[in-house]
């Protein structure tokens, strides 16, 4: 039998896993990590006492092994459990989200409530006449959800500037996992809905990963940082990839994580011109994370705020505070937030010095009410691949990729956020490199089939 000498590209959530379930099956992979971290954007970075989160990464999740992978590679004392509590700043208010029917009819003003009730209504109403489904742009989904006027006021301006898209051309496969709808329940502190909570890695997320490659160096697994690849190539039979200082690797199997995008640019034999087209279409945001620390301290009771308005350049405010104690200083009694601002690779904001996006983080705080004199510490975090942009076409230009490289290479094993080109959690990209590795051992296993369900909500009781 041909020793198994399996190659994966990248560190992330995804590769870690692909390699630490090859490893318990008794084959030693080889790692490569075009970055100078593990763990992809749920790395933490630090700056001395100072941790940054880029990301907000709440461990849930509704696999076993999934849960008991991640109780392995930390003790119990390092998790700490964290309710989740999310807002949208609009008109000044913070509106706890899930948004919850209460709330709109009395926080806002009893006049925008009446007519965001009625709109709500109406556009209940014009779904129930509707003889068949139909495929549905996000403005489309959004006014049919929640009515016109709470859609505008809570969900337009934040696809805009999250996800930097008319919503008019945004698909909306993933609103139904990722946005709530209304919950017109009365108040009870005895549903589980009001003890949503989570677990998360006392140091932040890049704990649990620095864990796994800790993990993998000690079992004897070669895990090569700063080693970017330059090409891929196939023979028939064994897998070579070209790194940027020149050296290569061959092995029998390919585990990706790496954009698909890139994947296909940089596969030899290059694919076929309309393959490479297809690639081509599929685009990332970015995502720059300004850590704020302010030496007052704001009473701000949510872990997240999104801020669809207009009035300010920020999409998302992380309150690093909620998350733990530990991503500040010990002892630090002022208000630690993390700034996230969306936007394509080499656009404007994204090639902008430290000292311009400075001036837009100052703008922002005075917009919250922040005094900037306060300033304790700031630190700025460069996310390139962020999240997959779900155009209305990557369904099936994924799949067509997907076909492709089955029928032509089917040792190669595309895993990951990235390498998938899905908007995965962590979970369903740890599920895609645990399936992808059942693959490669000849069983039937589907990664593609992981994070389908249209219903999926990443929320619950925390059971241990």
């Amino acid at each position: 039998m041909t020793p198994r000498n399996p190659l994966i590209i990248g560190a992330g959530p995804a590769g870690l896993t692909a390699g630490l379930e090859l490893v318990s099956r008794g084959v030693m992979p080889r790692i490569y990590e075009a970055s100078a971290h593990v763990g992809g954007l749920a790395r933490t970075p630090s700056d001395g006492a100072w941790r940054v989160d880029p990301g907000g990464h709440r461990f849930f999740t509704r696999h076993e092994e999934i849960m008991d992978l991640w109780k392995s590679l930390l003790p119990h004392d390092e998790w700490i459990v964290v309710p989740r509590r999310s807002a949208m700043l609009v008109d000044r208010h913070f509106v706890p989200y899930p948004l919850k029917g209460r709330d709109l009819l009395m926080q806002l003003g009893f006049g925008t409530g009446l007519r965001g009730a009625s709109n709500f209504m109406w556009s209940r109403f014009r779904r129930g006449l509707r003889a068949i489904d139909r495929p549905q742009t996000f403005r489309q989904w959004g006014i049919e959800e929640f009515g016109r006027h709470w859609y505008q006021m809570f969900f337009d301006g934040y696809v805009r500037k999250t996800w930097l898209a008319d919503p008019d051309h945004l698909s909306s496969d993933w609103a139904n996992q990722r946005i709530k709808p209304i919950d017109w329940r009365r108040p009870s502190r005895g549903h589980p809905a009001d003890q949503d909570v989570f677990r998360y890695p006392r140091c932040g997320p890049g704990q649990l990963w620095d864990a796994a490659a800790a993990a993998l160096t000690n079992s004897g697994v070669p895990l090569s940082l700063n080693s970017r690849i330059e090409a891929i190539r196939h023979d028939g039979q064994n897998w070579t990839i070209q790194l940027q200082d020149g050296n290569t690797a061959s092995g029998d199997a390919l585990f990706s994580s790496m954009p698909l995008q890139l994947l296909v640019h940089m596969l030899e034999p290059t694919p076929p011109k309309h393959i490479r087209a297809i690639a081509a279409t599929l685009r990332h945001r970015a995502v720059i994370t300004v850590a704020v620390a302010l030496k007052k301290h704001y009473d701000i009771p949510f872990n997240w705020v999104y801020t669809p308005g207009p009035e300010f350049r920020v999409g998302r405010i992380q309150n690093y505070g909620n998350w733990s104690e530990a991503l500040a200083p010990e002892g630090f009694t002022g208000t630690h937030l993390g700034f996230e601002y969306f936007t394509l690779p080499h656009d404007d904001l994204w090639v902008a010095g430290d000292e311009g996006l400075g001036s837009i983080v100052e703008s922002d705080l005075q917009a919250l009410g922040f005094d900037n004199s306060e300033l304790e510490h700031v630190m700025i975090v460069r996310s390139q691949h962020a999240y997959p942009i779900y155009d209305p076409g990557r369904e099936r230009n994924v799949v067509r990729i997907r076909d492709f490289l089955r029928l032509n290479h089917p040792t190669l094993h595309p895993i990951g956020r990235n390498g998938m080109h899905r908007y995965d959690n962590q979970d369903h990209a740890m599920l895609s490199a645990l399936h992808s590795v059942a693959r490669y051992f000849g069983e039937n296993a589907d990664p593609w089939q992981v994070n389908t369900d249209l219903g999926y909500h990443e929320s619950g009781i925390l059971r241990s």
